[in-house]
């Protein structure tokens, strides 16, 4: 009975499909049904299908709009027609942002795009806040070279060393100071007077030729202007002439506020709020066939020079409010 059975079933798995319509009955009892071969061809059909879709890569749901292509969402974007500028600076609005500290100058033409300009006459196109004055405040009255008469309120002094290409101007905590062979350092806030005079072109200014032509060099002038300037200080134990000693060649600029003048140097000095000294002037020029025609270029940038140079000064105090 075991064997009939067996042999059913291995002549079931041989029939085509076609056969299980058959009614026939097998060996040992065992019957197949009419529909057992649609019912098998249905299943593989299923299987199959199944198979299929799950093979099969699903379709990713569309990015959510972006207007402007800035790469913030148009469900987030502040400013959904107008590019978000990647700066690091509420870029998450979606907003550009021209002008970062809000202080009028333009991030692009920004040292200091985060923090704002400190208004106060001295390098304010930079966009960098100032450090706070090295000097206590001092009334400051002055005299140029060319007569004119300033007066006001001394804020800040700041030194340059012109004769370095990128130098960057700061403010000199000390001054040299020279009586007869002996140098020592004094605080500006201790000068109570300068003095300086104009000085003739032939007497104070040494030219040299720098540049050789053979070596594809240009051939210049190069020229100083020395402009010795006295001072007398409120404390000191030295006696003598007291003349300032600056061997790195710097100008110094005072800046002032309320500022009261009278003269021809006028607009230039309320246009800078400021008023200039230098104790050596170094000026370079082409070199020209025609040396008489260089020295008078020379002579003449030298006088224009001279128009906002400090003669003379007087510094005095301020006295705190009690």
């Amino acid at each position: 009975m075991r064997l009939q059975t067996c042999l059913a079933g291995a002549l079931l798995m041989l029939l085509p499909a076609t056969s299980f319509g058959l009614d026939s009955d097998l060996p040992g009892g065992v019957s197949i049904p009419d529909d057992v071969g649609v019912q098998q061809a249905r299943a593989n059909k299923k299987s199959k299908k199944k198979r299929g879709k799950k093979n099969e890569p699903e379709t990713p749901p569309p990015p959510p709009p972006d207007t402007d292509g800035d790469g913030v969402i148009d469900a987030d974007d502040k400013c959904v027609d107008e590019p978000e500028d990647q700066d690091l600076f509420e870029d998450e609005d979606g907003c550009p942002d021209p002008d970062n500290d809000g202080d009028g100058i333009a991030d692009t033409d920004d040292d200091c795009p985060f923090e704002a300009e400190t208004v106060d006459g001295w390098t304010d196109d930079d966009g960098c806040p100032e450090e706070q004055s090295k000097l206590a405040p001092m009334t400051m009255k002055a005299t140029l070279l060319d007569g004119t008469t300033v007066e006001g309120k001394l804020v800040r002094i700041v030194a340059l060393d012109e004769d370095e290409k990128d130098a960057e101007s700061f403010q000199p905590e000390k001054l040299g100071i020279g009586v007869g062979d002996t140098e020592f350092e004094t605080t500006w806030g201790n000068v109570r007077s300068l003095s300086g005079s104009k000085q003739s072109f032939n007497d104070n200014v040494n030219c040299y030729s720098e540049g050789i032509q053979e070596l594809g060099d240009s051939p210049t002038w190069e020229c100083t202007l020395d402009h010795p300037v006295t001072v007398k200080l409120a404390e000191t134990t030295h006696k003598g002439a007291h003349k300032i000693v600056d061997r790195q060649m710097h100008r110094f600029d005072f800046w002032l506020e309320d500022i009261v003048c009278q003269g021809e140097s006028c607009d230039s000095v309320t246009d800078d709020n400021s008023v200039s000294l230098y104790l050596y002037k170094m000026i370079v020029f082409d070199k020209s066939e025609e040396e008489s025609e260089t020295m008078m270029k020379l002579q003449k940038e030298l006088r224009a020079l001279q128009n906002r140079q400090v003669k003379s000064a007087t510094f005095a105090p301020i006295e705190a409010a009690e």
